[in-house]
C-alpha cells in the first residue's frame, strides 16, 4: 500500500503496535529504539507536565532516536502509553509480585491510558495523535488475580498494567470506553489518515 520508495520505520519493539500496523496492509522496516523513560517521565513530572504531555514526549523521545540511525526520507512511528490512575503514573511492572501489586490497586476503580502516537520525517515531526480510553477493572477475587498471573507469566513484564487485551486479561475489566487499538498502544485509524495526508500510502 506505500506509494513512496521512502521507508516507513516501525521504532518499537512491540508486537502488538507492529500486527496492528502489518494486519492494516503497511510494509514497515523495525527500528526498535532503547531511552531511559523512567529518567523522562521523572523530568517531566518535574517541570510540571502532565501524563498526556509526557506520552507525546516519550514518543518523540524513540522517534528522534530512530531517526538518528536512519536517513532524512525515513518516516518514522513512534508511540507511548502511561496508565494512568487519577494522576498516578504506573510503569511497566519489574516483577510479578509487582504486577500483582498493581493489579490490586486497579482492582474495581476506572484508569486511562494515556496513548501517544507520533509520525517523523527525519528529525522534524508532521504529526501527533493522543488517545484516551478508559478502562475500569472489576473487583475480580484473589483466586483469580494468582491464576491469571500463572497463565501469562513473565509476558505482563512488558505491558503497562500487567494486562493485555490479547489474551485473558480481557476478564480483568467490566467496562471498555475508547480506542480498541489505543488500549493495544497505537491508534490506526488517525495514524492512517496522517499516512495519506504525506502520500505514503493510497488516498
Amino acid at each position: 500500500m506505500t506509494t513512496l520508495s521512502t521507508s516507513l520505520i516501525l521504532a518499537s519493539g512491540s508486537l502488538a503496535r507492529r500486527v496492528i500496523l502489518e494486519e492494516s496492509g503497511l510494509t514497515l522496516h523495525l527500528r526498535p529504539v532503547d531511552v531511559n523513560e523512567e529518567d523522562l517521565r521523572k523530568t517531566c513530572e518535574a517541570e510540571g507536565k502532565s501524563l498526556g504531555q509526557t506520552a507525546i514526549i516519550l514518543a518523540d523521545a524513540k522517534a528522534l532516536k530512530a531517526a538518528d540511525a536512519g536517513l532524512e526520507t525515513d518516516f518514522i512511528i513512534a508511540a507511548d502509553q502511561i496508565l494512568d490512575l487519577d494522576g498516578t503514573a504506573f510503569a511497566k511492572p519489574k516483577t510479578l509480585e509487582e504486577a500483582k501489586h498493581h493489579l490490586r490497586a486497579l482492582r474495581g476503580r476506572t484508569h486511562r491510558l494515556q496513548t501517544a502516537v507520533v509520525l517523523y520525517r527525519g528529525m522534524q515531526k508532521i504529526w501527533e495523535n493522543l488517545a484516551v480510553p478508559e478502562l475500569t477493572m472489576r473487583e475480580f477475587s484473589e483466586v483469580f488475580l494468582e491464576t491469571y498471573l500463572e497463565q501469562e507469566g513473565e509476558a505482563l513484564l512488558g505491558c503497562v498494567g500487567a494486562y493485555r487485551l490479547e489474551g485473558p486479561g480481557v476478564q480483568l475489566f467490566s467496562r471498555i470506553v475508547g480506542d480498541h487499538d489505543a488500549v493495544l498502544g497505537l491508534q490506526r485509524l488517525p495514524l492512517l489518515q496522517a499516512l495519506r495526508a504525506q502520500n505514503i500510502i493510497l488516498t
